[in-house]
Protein backbone atom coordinates (compact mmCIF):
# COMPACT_ATOMS: atom_id res chain seq x y z
CA UNK A 1 0.00 0.00 0.00
CA UNK A 2 1.14 3.53 -0.77
CA UNK A 3 1.55 5.74 2.30
CA UNK A 4 0.67 9.38 1.77
CA UNK A 5 1.35 12.22 4.20
CA UNK A 6 -1.44 14.60 3.32
CA UNK A 7 -2.57 17.70 5.28
CA UNK A 8 -6.30 18.06 5.65
CA UNK A 9 -8.71 20.92 5.30
CA UNK A 10 -11.34 22.05 7.82
CA UNK A 11 -13.26 18.80 7.43
CA UNK A 12 -10.18 16.62 7.33
CA UNK A 13 -10.97 15.53 3.76
CA UNK A 14 -8.25 14.82 1.17
CA UNK A 15 -10.44 16.34 -1.56
CA UNK A 16 -10.10 19.77 0.04
CA UNK A 17 -6.31 19.58 0.35
CA UNK A 18 -5.43 21.36 -2.92
CA UNK A 19 -7.56 24.44 -2.39
CA UNK A 20 -6.70 24.56 1.32
CA UNK A 21 -2.95 24.49 0.75
CA UNK A 22 -3.13 27.33 -1.79
CA UNK A 23 -4.45 29.72 0.82
CA UNK A 24 -2.56 28.35 3.83
CA UNK A 25 1.18 28.21 3.47
CA UNK A 26 1.70 27.57 7.15
CA UNK A 27 0.07 24.33 8.15
CA UNK A 28 -1.30 24.09 11.73
CA UNK A 29 0.16 21.23 13.70
CA UNK A 30 -3.18 19.62 14.49
CA UNK A 31 -4.19 19.48 10.81
CA UNK A 32 -1.60 16.87 9.82
CA UNK A 33 -2.78 13.33 9.21
CA UNK A 34 -1.67 10.31 7.18
CA UNK A 35 -3.58 8.65 4.38
CA UNK A 36 -3.07 5.27 2.80
CA UNK A 37 -4.43 3.39 -0.19
CA UNK A 38 -6.50 0.70 1.51
CA UNK A 39 -8.17 -0.97 -1.48
CA UNK A 40 -7.50 -1.27 -5.21
CA UNK A 41 -9.54 -2.50 -8.13
CA UNK A 42 -10.25 -2.11 -11.84
CA UNK A 43 -13.22 -0.43 -13.47
CA UNK A 44 -15.29 -3.32 -14.90
CA UNK A 45 -16.48 -3.58 -18.52
CA UNK A 46 -19.80 -2.09 -19.43
CA UNK A 47 -22.70 -4.44 -18.86
CA UNK A 48 -24.36 -5.69 -22.12
CA UNK A 49 -27.27 -3.23 -21.96
CA UNK A 50 -24.90 -0.33 -21.28
CA UNK A 51 -22.52 -1.45 -24.00
CA UNK A 52 -25.33 -1.44 -26.59
CA UNK A 53 -26.45 2.01 -25.46
CA UNK A 54 -22.93 3.37 -25.74
CA UNK A 55 -21.99 1.77 -29.09
CA UNK A 56 -23.44 3.55 -32.12
CA UNK A 57 -22.89 2.00 -35.55
CA UNK A 58 -20.28 4.66 -36.32
CA UNK A 59 -18.05 3.02 -33.73
CA UNK A 60 -16.76 0.80 -36.54
CA UNK A 61 -14.57 3.71 -37.61
CA UNK A 62 -11.08 3.14 -36.15
CA UNK A 63 -10.58 6.86 -35.51
CA UNK A 64 -13.91 7.02 -33.64
CA UNK A 65 -12.92 4.49 -31.01
CA UNK A 66 -10.17 6.44 -29.18
CA UNK A 67 -10.15 6.92 -25.39
CA UNK A 68 -11.72 10.40 -25.52
CA UNK A 69 -14.55 9.15 -27.72
CA UNK A 70 -15.16 6.13 -25.50
CA UNK A 71 -15.48 8.45 -22.50
CA UNK A 72 -17.87 10.68 -24.46
CA UNK A 73 -20.06 7.67 -25.25
CA UNK A 74 -20.36 6.79 -21.53
CA UNK A 75 -21.33 10.36 -20.60
CA UNK A 76 -25.02 9.84 -21.31
CA UNK A 77 -25.36 6.58 -19.40
CA UNK A 78 -27.49 7.43 -16.33
CA UNK A 79 -26.10 4.64 -14.14
CA UNK A 80 -22.45 4.84 -15.15
CA UNK A 81 -20.85 7.29 -12.72
CA UNK A 82 -18.02 7.16 -10.22
CA UNK A 83 -20.21 6.31 -7.22
CA UNK A 84 -21.96 3.44 -9.04
CA UNK A 85 -18.65 2.03 -10.24
CA UNK A 86 -17.14 2.35 -6.75
CA UNK A 87 -20.12 0.52 -5.29
CA UNK A 88 -19.74 -2.28 -7.85
CA UNK A 89 -15.95 -2.67 -7.55
CA UNK A 90 -15.87 -2.64 -3.73
CA UNK A 91 -19.05 -4.45 -2.56
CA UNK A 92 -17.42 -5.52 0.72
CA UNK A 93 -16.63 -1.92 1.67
CA UNK A 94 -19.92 -0.23 0.83
CA UNK A 95 -23.22 -1.71 1.96
CA UNK A 96 -25.27 0.83 -0.01
CA UNK A 97 -24.88 3.13 -3.00
CA UNK A 98 -25.30 6.26 -0.79
CA UNK A 99 -22.29 5.08 1.24
CA UNK A 100 -20.22 4.94 -1.95
CA UNK A 101 -21.46 8.40 -2.94
CA UNK A 102 -20.38 9.79 0.42
CA UNK A 103 -16.90 8.31 -0.06
CA UNK A 104 -16.66 9.97 -3.47
CA UNK A 105 -17.74 13.32 -2.01
CA UNK A 106 -15.05 13.03 0.68
CA UNK A 107 -12.40 12.63 -2.02
CA UNK A 108 -11.49 9.09 -1.00
CA UNK A 109 -11.90 7.54 -4.48
CA UNK A 110 -9.07 7.91 -6.96
CA UNK A 111 -9.06 6.87 -10.60
CA UNK A 112 -5.64 6.29 -12.16
CA UNK A 113 -4.12 8.09 -9.19
CA UNK A 114 -6.28 11.22 -9.48
CA UNK A 115 -9.02 12.45 -7.15
CA UNK A 116 -12.21 12.62 -9.23
CA UNK A 117 -15.53 14.34 -8.69
CA UNK A 118 -18.85 12.52 -8.56
CA UNK A 119 -19.76 13.39 -12.18
CA UNK A 120 -16.63 11.72 -13.54
CA UNK A 121 -17.30 8.83 -15.94
CA UNK A 122 -14.59 6.17 -15.40
CA UNK A 123 -13.51 4.06 -18.33
CA UNK A 124 -13.48 0.23 -18.24
CA UNK A 125 -10.00 -0.99 -17.36
CA UNK A 126 -8.94 2.10 -15.41
CA UNK A 127 -7.38 1.63 -11.98
CA UNK A 128 -9.59 2.67 -9.08
CA UNK A 129 -8.45 2.96 -5.46
CA UNK A 130 -9.84 3.89 -2.05
CA UNK A 131 -7.73 6.23 0.07
CA UNK A 132 -8.49 6.46 3.79
CA UNK A 133 -7.00 8.26 6.74
CA UNK A 134 -5.04 5.81 8.87
CA UNK A 135 -3.62 8.17 11.48
CA UNK A 136 -5.15 11.01 13.44
CA UNK A 137 -3.64 14.43 13.98
CA UNK A 138 -0.64 14.68 16.28
CA UNK A 139 -1.37 14.99 20.01
CA UNK A 140 -1.24 18.47 21.47
CA UNK A 141 0.82 19.53 24.47
CA UNK A 142 -1.12 19.70 27.74
CA UNK A 143 1.19 22.46 28.92
CA UNK A 144 -0.33 24.76 26.30
CA UNK A 145 -3.72 24.68 28.07
CA UNK A 146 -4.78 27.54 30.36
CA UNK A 147 -3.64 26.91 33.92
CA UNK A 148 -7.12 27.42 35.37
CA UNK A 149 -8.73 24.90 32.98
CA UNK A 150 -9.67 21.60 34.69
CA UNK A 151 -8.07 18.55 33.11
CA UNK A 152 -9.67 15.46 31.59
CA UNK A 153 -9.37 12.07 33.25
CA UNK A 154 -9.27 9.13 30.82
CA UNK A 155 -11.32 6.23 32.20
CA UNK A 156 -10.94 3.92 29.17
CA UNK A 157 -9.16 4.18 25.83
CA UNK A 158 -8.23 2.11 22.80
CA UNK A 159 -7.39 2.94 19.19
CA UNK A 160 -11.05 3.45 18.23
CA UNK A 161 -12.69 5.25 21.13
CA UNK A 162 -12.29 6.54 24.65
CA UNK A 163 -14.37 7.28 27.74
CA UNK A 164 -13.30 10.45 29.52
CA UNK A 165 -14.48 12.20 32.66
CA UNK A 166 -15.88 15.58 31.68
CA UNK A 167 -15.29 18.27 34.31
CA UNK A 168 -18.26 20.12 35.78
CA UNK A 169 -18.88 23.53 34.26
CA UNK A 170 -17.36 22.70 30.85
CA UNK A 171 -19.55 22.43 27.74
CA UNK A 172 -19.37 19.14 25.84
CA UNK A 173 -19.22 20.82 22.42
CA UNK A 174 -19.45 24.25 20.76
CA UNK A 175 -19.18 27.18 23.10
CA UNK A 176 -20.75 30.22 21.38
CA UNK A 177 -18.28 32.47 23.20
CA UNK A 178 -15.33 30.60 21.72
CA UNK A 179 -14.25 29.16 25.06
CA UNK A 180 -12.81 25.77 25.89
CA UNK A 181 -15.05 22.74 25.47
CA UNK A 182 -14.51 19.09 26.25
CA UNK A 183 -14.32 18.34 22.53
CA UNK A 184 -11.61 20.94 22.06
CA UNK A 185 -9.63 19.52 24.99
CA UNK A 186 -9.65 15.89 23.77
CA UNK A 187 -6.50 16.01 21.54
CA UNK A 188 -4.50 17.19 24.55
CA UNK A 189 -5.33 14.15 26.67
CA UNK A 190 -5.95 11.21 24.30
CA UNK A 191 -3.36 9.13 22.48
CA UNK A 192 -3.32 9.52 18.68
CA UNK A 193 -4.75 6.73 16.55
CA UNK A 194 -2.06 5.28 14.29
CA UNK A 195 -2.39 2.65 11.58
CA UNK A 196 -6.19 2.31 11.82
CA UNK A 197 -8.32 2.89 8.75
CA UNK A 198 -10.87 5.65 9.20
CA UNK A 199 -8.98 7.51 11.93
CA UNK A 200 -10.57 10.87 12.70
CA UNK A 201 -8.39 13.97 12.64
CA UNK A 202 -9.65 14.73 16.14
CA UNK A 203 -11.75 12.68 18.58
CA UNK A 204 -15.37 13.74 18.89
CA UNK A 205 -18.11 13.02 21.44
CA UNK A 206 -20.98 10.75 20.38
CA UNK A 207 -23.38 12.12 23.02
CA UNK A 208 -23.57 15.11 25.35
CA UNK A 209 -23.63 15.98 29.02
CA UNK A 210 -25.06 19.23 30.38
CA UNK A 211 -22.39 21.83 31.08
CA UNK A 212 -23.09 21.66 34.84
CA UNK A 213 -22.96 17.83 34.87
CA UNK A 214 -19.63 16.06 35.18
CA UNK A 215 -18.83 12.43 34.52
CA UNK A 216 -18.33 9.83 31.83
CA UNK A 217 -18.41 10.97 28.21
CA UNK A 218 -17.95 8.56 25.29
CA UNK A 219 -15.90 9.84 22.36
CA UNK A 220 -15.05 8.31 18.99
CA UNK A 221 -11.54 8.27 17.50
CA UNK A 222 -12.38 6.47 14.23
CA UNK A 223 -15.18 6.57 11.72
CA UNK A 224 -16.23 3.01 12.62
CA UNK A 225 -16.54 3.97 16.29
CA UNK A 226 -18.45 7.16 15.47
CA UNK A 227 -21.01 5.16 13.48
CA UNK A 228 -21.47 2.17 15.77
CA UNK A 229 -21.48 4.16 19.02
CA UNK A 230 -23.87 6.80 17.67
CA UNK A 231 -26.27 4.09 16.52
CA UNK A 232 -26.12 2.43 19.94
CA UNK A 233 -26.95 5.69 21.72
CA UNK A 234 -29.71 6.58 19.23
CA UNK A 235 -31.37 3.17 19.66
CA UNK A 236 -31.07 3.37 23.48
CA UNK A 237 -28.92 0.27 23.76
CA UNK A 238 -26.38 2.06 25.95
CA UNK A 239 -27.03 2.02 29.70
CA UNK A 240 -26.02 5.14 31.63
CA UNK A 241 -26.09 5.44 35.41
CA UNK A 242 -25.99 8.80 37.13
CA UNK A 243 -25.48 9.51 40.81
CA UNK A 244 -27.12 12.53 42.44
CA UNK A 245 -27.73 14.08 45.84
CA UNK A 246 -31.36 15.13 46.32
CA UNK A 247 -32.78 17.73 48.67
CA UNK A 248 -35.09 15.51 50.71
CA UNK A 249 -35.81 11.80 50.68
CA UNK A 250 -38.19 10.59 47.93
CA UNK A 251 -41.33 8.66 48.84
CA UNK A 252 -41.57 4.97 48.03
CA UNK A 253 -42.10 4.54 44.27
CA UNK A 254 -45.60 3.69 43.07
CA UNK A 255 -44.23 1.74 40.12
CA UNK A 256 -41.18 -0.52 40.21
CA UNK A 257 -39.30 -2.76 37.80
CA UNK A 258 -36.74 -5.49 38.32
CA UNK A 259 -33.20 -4.25 38.08
CA UNK A 260 -31.34 -5.46 34.99
CA UNK A 261 -28.00 -7.04 35.89
CA UNK A 262 -26.41 -4.82 33.23
CA UNK A 263 -27.74 -1.65 34.90
CA UNK A 264 -24.86 -1.50 37.38
CA UNK A 265 -22.55 -3.42 39.66
CA UNK A 266 -22.34 -0.78 42.34
CA UNK A 267 -20.80 -1.70 45.67
CA UNK A 268 -23.43 0.31 47.57
CA UNK A 269 -26.00 -2.39 46.79
CA UNK A 270 -24.11 -4.91 48.90
CA UNK A 271 -26.14 -5.81 51.94
CA UNK A 272 -29.20 -3.86 50.80
CA UNK A 273 -31.25 -7.02 50.42
CA UNK A 274 -34.22 -7.53 48.11
CA UNK A 275 -34.93 -3.80 47.90
CA UNK A 276 -31.78 -3.33 45.82
CA UNK A 277 -33.25 -5.46 43.02
CA UNK A 278 -36.17 -3.05 42.53
CA UNK A 279 -36.01 0.27 40.73
CA UNK A 280 -38.57 3.03 40.87
CA UNK A 281 -40.05 4.21 37.56
CA UNK A 282 -40.70 7.81 36.57
CA UNK A 283 -42.85 8.10 33.45
CA UNK A 284 -43.50 11.82 33.04
CA UNK A 285 -43.65 13.10 29.43
CA UNK A 286 -41.86 16.33 28.53
CA UNK A 287 -43.14 18.63 25.76
CA UNK A 288 -45.50 15.87 24.66
CA UNK A 289 -42.71 13.28 24.28
CA UNK A 290 -42.20 10.09 26.26
CA UNK A 291 -39.73 10.58 29.09
CA UNK A 292 -38.78 7.67 31.37
CA UNK A 293 -36.21 7.34 34.15
CA UNK A 294 -35.45 4.61 36.68
CA UNK A 295 -34.12 5.38 40.15
CA UNK A 296 -33.31 4.03 43.60
CA UNK A 297 -32.16 5.47 46.90
CA UNK A 298 -28.66 4.40 47.93
CA UNK A 299 -28.72 6.03 51.38
CA UNK A 300 -29.81 9.22 53.11
CA UNK A 301 -28.56 11.37 55.96
CA UNK A 302 -29.44 14.58 57.81
CA UNK A 303 -28.30 17.74 56.04
CA UNK A 304 -25.46 19.14 58.15
CA UNK A 305 -26.19 22.64 56.87
CA UNK A 306 -29.76 22.42 58.16
CA UNK A 307 -31.17 23.97 54.97
CA UNK A 308 -32.75 20.84 53.45
CA UNK A 309 -33.72 18.57 56.34
CA UNK A 310 -32.35 15.35 54.86
CA UNK A 311 -30.29 14.60 51.78
CA UNK A 312 -30.58 11.42 49.71
CA UNK A 313 -27.91 9.82 47.58
CA UNK A 314 -29.66 8.23 44.58
CA UNK A 315 -28.87 6.39 41.37
CA UNK A 316 -30.78 7.38 38.23
CA UNK A 317 -30.95 5.74 34.80
CA UNK A 318 -32.36 7.83 31.94
CA UNK A 319 -34.20 5.54 29.53
CA UNK A 320 -34.88 8.42 27.14
CA UNK A 321 -32.75 11.43 26.31
CA UNK A 322 -34.65 14.66 26.95
CA UNK A 323 -32.99 17.94 27.87
CA UNK A 324 -32.39 18.17 31.64
CA UNK A 325 -34.40 14.97 32.03
CA UNK A 326 -32.97 13.82 35.36
CA UNK A 327 -32.96 17.30 36.86
CA UNK A 328 -36.60 17.83 35.96
CA UNK A 329 -37.70 14.35 37.01
CA UNK A 330 -36.02 14.76 40.39
CA UNK A 331 -37.61 18.15 41.04
CA UNK A 332 -41.02 17.68 39.44
CA UNK A 333 -41.77 13.94 39.71
CA UNK A 334 -39.95 13.04 42.93
CA UNK A 335 -40.40 16.44 44.57
CA UNK A 336 -36.73 16.40 45.59
CA UNK A 337 -34.56 18.71 43.45
CA UNK A 338 -30.91 17.91 42.92
CA UNK A 339 -28.65 19.75 45.34
CA UNK A 340 -27.09 22.79 43.68
CA UNK A 341 -29.72 23.03 40.92
CA UNK A 342 -30.68 26.70 40.84
CA UNK A 343 -32.90 26.23 37.81
CA UNK A 344 -35.32 23.61 39.12
CA UNK A 345 -35.12 24.12 42.89
CA UNK A 346 -37.37 26.98 44.06
CA UNK A 347 -35.69 26.84 47.51
CA UNK A 348 -32.17 27.09 46.11
CA UNK A 349 -29.93 29.43 48.10
CA UNK A 350 -26.57 31.04 47.26
CA UNK A 351 -24.90 28.76 49.80
CA UNK A 352 -25.81 25.79 47.57
CA UNK A 353 -23.72 27.17 44.69
CA UNK A 354 -20.42 26.64 46.49
CA UNK A 355 -19.95 23.02 45.35
CA UNK A 356 -21.87 23.16 42.06
CA UNK A 357 -24.47 20.66 40.84
CA UNK A 358 -24.56 17.28 42.63
CA UNK A 359 -25.15 15.18 39.51
CA UNK A 360 -22.54 12.96 37.88
CA UNK A 361 -22.47 10.30 35.16
CA UNK A 362 -20.68 7.49 37.00
CA UNK A 363 -21.19 4.43 34.81
CA UNK A 364 -21.75 3.57 31.16
CA UNK A 365 -22.36 0.09 29.76
CA UNK A 366 -21.85 -0.49 26.03
CA UNK A 367 -23.33 -3.46 24.13
CA UNK A 368 -21.05 -5.57 21.90
CA UNK A 369 -22.54 -4.08 18.73
CA UNK A 370 -21.32 -0.63 19.81
CA UNK A 371 -17.68 -1.78 19.86
CA UNK A 372 -17.35 -4.40 17.07
CA UNK A 373 -13.58 -3.89 16.74
CA UNK A 374 -13.09 -5.62 20.11
CA UNK A 375 -14.17 -9.00 18.71
CA UNK A 376 -12.70 -11.24 16.09
CA UNK A 377 -15.10 -14.17 16.34
CA UNK A 378 -17.85 -12.76 14.11
CA UNK A 379 -20.38 -12.57 16.95
CA UNK A 380 -19.87 -8.91 17.87
CA UNK A 381 -23.44 -7.97 16.94
CA UNK A 382 -24.93 -10.47 19.39
CA UNK A 383 -26.03 -8.18 22.19
CA UNK A 384 -27.54 -11.15 24.00
CA UNK A 385 -24.14 -12.26 25.26
CA UNK A 386 -23.75 -10.47 28.59
CA UNK A 387 -20.07 -11.40 28.85
CA UNK A 388 -19.19 -9.10 25.96
CA UNK A 389 -20.65 -5.92 27.36
CA UNK A 390 -18.13 -3.23 28.25
CA UNK A 391 -18.73 -1.43 31.56
CA UNK A 392 -16.80 1.69 32.53
CA UNK A 393 -17.34 3.33 35.90
CA UNK A 394 -15.81 5.98 38.12
CA UNK A 395 -16.13 6.77 41.81
CA UNK A 396 -18.38 9.45 43.24
CA UNK A 397 -16.81 12.87 43.75
CA UNK A 398 -15.64 13.46 47.31
CA UNK A 399 -18.28 16.15 47.74
CA UNK A 400 -21.05 13.50 47.51
CA UNK A 401 -19.85 11.48 50.52
CA UNK A 402 -19.13 14.70 52.40
CA UNK A 403 -22.79 15.69 52.20
CA UNK A 404 -24.28 12.17 52.51
CA UNK A 405 -21.74 10.15 54.54
CA UNK A 406 -21.97 6.40 54.95
CA UNK A 407 -23.41 5.28 58.27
Amino acid sequence: AQLLAVPTGPRGSPVSVVSWMKGNKKQPREAKASFEVVARGTVPPLRPAEARAASPETAADDDFDGPATKRARTRDLPGWNLAAVTFEVFPDRFATLPAAKKSVRRGEVRVSGEIRRGDYRPMPGEDIAIVARVSSGKPLDVSDLPEDLPGLEVAHEDAHFAVVVKPEGVNTVGDARGGWTCERMLPYFLAPTVGVEGALVRPRPVHRLDALTGGLLVVAKTRLAATSLSEAFASRRVTKRYRAVLCGTPAEPATVVERDERDDDDDDRAGAGAAASKLGVIDAPMEGKQCVSHWRVVRDAPDASGRHGRLALVDMWPKTGRTHQLRRHAAQALGCPILGDARYNPKHSPEDDVDGLFLRAVEVTLPPSATPWRFGDGNAVDDGDGTKYLRVKVDDPAKFSARVPKA
